[in-house]
């Protein structure tokens, strides 16, 4: 696809033609991708080939771990896709394809073959199992000092957490299996909070060889988004270092199993006006894995840029291009077909938010599903719009919001509305911070909102998951039961009068089946 210079300053290319010439080839190829994603997605990685015969060698690890940083950002565009629906931030308004849009937006029940439950889960599994194959067999490269092959494991087995941190938070209560353990497909699935001990335990043991490197320079080559870590193995507070990463995403782990924990219990379960019981130990051990990652830098957030996310260096980032074998960032081909929703934008200074004002720009062009048109208002998210566009993993201004998640569910109001502020005058580019109330419920609104415009279409999932850890689904999702404004327009004119407040995607029908058509959590 070419493409020509945006309209919007200092904005990135976009792609050429209007959304009326554009939209038919992006409609078929979307019923295209939706059939191949479930008979044969995982059968080529499109940037290096994943073995699934490792040579003992160190061309054949690179192969191998190359291919598993490929594969680990398949899904990604999907991941976003549906982390950005369940929050109510932007649809995707396929008229070729409307159930990408009631499917995920809560307009009907979800089901076990709906575009919710054809993606993101067995691509996942499959890279996990591929870290499985890599670890197997690095211990058996002679030419790898123990030095190095501690360095490769601990980074494996990082992105293996990876991996199971998209899957577990996609399905959320309904649990997963974790059967790239062994070799059984047919494991039992497990509760919420016993996946997330078992993702923590995962980053610490990456932790722990990685640590066992020490500063040994990264044997193996990395992408470039992963640039910002992939200098030495550890420690992890030293800028370069793989392990800085390990412990970004352990904060966010312990902060997930905190509420998971909590939630396994009615009467710990948060809800819209209590904070509920979100586990002390696992809330202090995020605290101290997001202060000894070498990412976590509030100071150095800043606003965005009109653009594609830059790779700095306090971010990871699942980078693509448009060379020949390798994959272009999978949201260009249906850019226009994005739109970002009214709720959002209400919830938005657009006037004076430079987050807002560099992230999103006027959609030209007709929403193709007309129907729903009035919850549009219509922008584009302007990060995406070239095919080398970089989709973050984490960033500072991300991890700087889950640490105010987790001062929050410490009690700590005065250090959560700290880094709200932060980041709110840092990447928001305003002079003044916010007057927040001591209160429970006024500083954890505060933080959803800057969480919400901080990490929109990011693969975080941040918003997502926050809605479903604080119980406010049903309070915070309310496209379809909206009595006035856009979104009352349109609910008026379907008749539409059930929001079902969908945030999780449900269990594939390949795992029923295998398991007999039963779904039995086991809880250790």
């Amino acid at each position: 696809m070419s493409a020509t210079h945006s309209t919007v300053p200092g904005a990135a290319p976009r792609p050429t033609s209007g959304r009326t010439r554009q939209r038919p080839i992006a409609a078929a190829a979307a019923i295209g991708l939706l059939a191949a994603a479930s008979a044969c997605k995982d059968t080529a990685v499109p940037f290096f080939d994943a073995p699934t015969s490792i040579p003992n060698s160190q061309i054949g690890v690179q192969n191998a771990v190359t291919g598993l940083f490929s594969a680990t950002r398949v899904d990604a565009s999907w991941y976003i896709y549906y982390a950005g629906s369940f929050s109510r931030d932007i649809f995707w308004f396929l008229g070729a394809s409307a159930n990408v849009l009631t499917d995920v937006g809560g307009l009907k029940p979800i089901t076990n073959s709906g575009i919710q439950a054809i993606l993101v889960w067995d691509n996942e599994y499959a890279q996990a199992k591929q870290a499985n194959n890599i670890i197997g067999i690095v211990g058996k490269v002679p030419t790898y000092t123990p030095a190095q092959a501690s360095a490769i494991v601990g980074m494996v087995q990082t992105i293996k957490a990876l991996n199971f941190m998209m899957v577990a938070e996609t399905r959320d209560t309904l649990g997963i299996p974790l059967y790239s353990i062994g070799s059984n497909p047919t494991d039992p699935p497990y509760c919420n909070k016993d996946v997330w001990r078992y993702i923590v335990a995962l980053l610490d043991s990456g932790l722990t060889n990685l640590n066992a490197a020490g500063p040994t320079p990264l044997p193996v080559r990395v992408p470039p988004g992963f640039a910002s870590v992939g200098q030495t193995a550890a420690p992890s507070t030293a800028p370069g270092s793989f392990a800085a990463f390990n412990r970004a995403l352990a904060g966010k782990a312990n902060l997930e199993l905190a509420y998971a924990i909590a939630r396994s219990t009615p009467a710990a379960h948060p809800d819209p006006i209590h904070p509920g019981a979100p586990d002390p130990t696992a809330l202090q051990r995020a605290d101290s894995a997001l202060l000894a990652s070498a990412l976590y830098n509030p100071g150095a957030i800043t606003p965005p840029v009109a653009g594609n996310f830059p790779l700095d260096q306090f971010g990871v980032y699942h980078t693509f291009s448009g060379q020949s074998g390798d994959l272009q960032n999978p949201i260009v081909a249906f850019y226009f077909l994005y739109d970002a929703l009214y709720d959002l934008a209400f919830d938005v200074d657009t006037l004076n938010d430079l987050r807002w004002k560099n992230k999103f720009v006027r959609d030209p062009h007709n929403v193709q599903l007309s129907q729903y048109a009035g919850t549009s208002d219509p922008y584009n998210f302007l990060p995406y719009a070239t095919v080398g566009s970089p989709i973050p993993i984490v960033r500072a201004e991300e991890l700087a919001l889950v640490r105010a998640q987790v001062r929050l569910g410490l009690g700590d109001l005065a250090g959560a509305t700290a880094l709200i502020n932060q980041v709110h005058e840092q990447a928001g580019g305003f002079t003044t911070p916010l007057t927040i109330p001591q209160t429970y419920t006024a500083v954890r609104d505060s933080l959803l909102k800057e969480q919400r415009i901080s990490t929109v279409f990011e693969a975080s999932g941040d918003r997502m998951i926050a809605l479903r850890m604080y119980g406010l689904e049903a309070v915070a999702d309310t496209t379809w039961q909206a009595k006035s404004g856009p979104d009352g327009i349109v609910d008026a004119a379907l008749g539409q009068t059930v929001d079902y407040h969908t945030t999780v995607a449900s269990v594939p029908l390949q795992e029923l089946s295998a398991r007999g058509g039963a779904w039995t959590l086991v809880c250790p």
